[in-house]
């Protein structure tokens, strides 16, 4: 392990406003920061794979009233992301380190206004599909932690990934709500219409892959209700 990564391994473990869940550890709901008074009565945004937390830090500083929690589960990438955040003062933001799989056991049922999927990994080999974050186990999670008519977002240069969300959340009898193939296009329809955070943020790792040619797609949709009934 290089000397910056460790580096940030050890600070991060003393940022006030990043939360760490062991796997296999849980707490009750109350216990975690985003349910406490200081946040009553804002509403919630997650970034899923949050990395450095670019979307996560562009959506509170543009909004003090909403609170913004990057999740991740490498403690490395969070650390850069939570330190600006001081150094900005945001004081909205919160980062939280687990596994995505277990996000459900740490928010309250329709308590998220929205859920972005920035550039996750499109696992193109067909035994790792199932850990597609738009996965059918994975849609069933969002519903169960959106408000009605809350949305989850994707960002993507992976036209596999684009092409399968699509058609996972219509199988799943989720409703697409934008889809534009190039985001960034001048003359794409829906580009201009696609709403904050779709592309007028952009992160280093949609920089680096618009440099190399990639066009980068974009997908909004709601999901009605879980499939378990809560």
């Amino acid at each position: 392990m290089g000397k910056t990564k460790l580096h940030k391994y050890e600070r991060v473990q003393h940022l006030p406003n990043v939360t760490f869940s062991p796997l296999g550890e849980s707490e009750s709901l109350g216990s975690y920061p985003w349910h406490g008074v200081r946040y009553k009565g804002m509403e919630r945004v997650l970034e899923l794979g949050c990395g450095k937390g670019e979307h996560t830090l562009a959506f509170a500083a543009a909004d003090p009233f909403r609170l913004c929690v990057g999740i991740d589960s490498k403690s490395h990438r969070i650390c850069v992301g939570a330190e600006k955040a001081m150094a900005l003062g945001l004081e909205n933001v919160h980062f939280f380190r687990v596994h995505i799989e277990r996000i459900r056991e740490f928010f309250a049922p329709r308590s998220i206004q929205e859920i972005w999927l920035t550039f996750p990994d499109p696992h193109l080999k067909k035994r790792t599909i199932k850990n597609r974050l738009s996965a059918a186990p994975f849609l069933d999670t969002y519903a169960h932690l959106l408000i009605p008519g809350g949305r989850v977002h994707l960002k993507t240069d992976s036209e596999v990934l684009y092409a399968y969300t699509r058609e996972s959340v219509e199988t799943w009898g989720g409703r697409v709500v934008a889809a534009v193939n190039d985001i960034h296009g001048a003359d794409t329809p829906g580009a201009d219409d696609s709403g904050f955070g779709a592309r007028d943020i952009v992160s280093s790792f949609e920089a680096s892959a618009r440099s190399k040619g990639a066009t980068i797609k974009y997908l909004a949709f709601t999901l009605g209700c879980d499939r378990e009934g809560d």
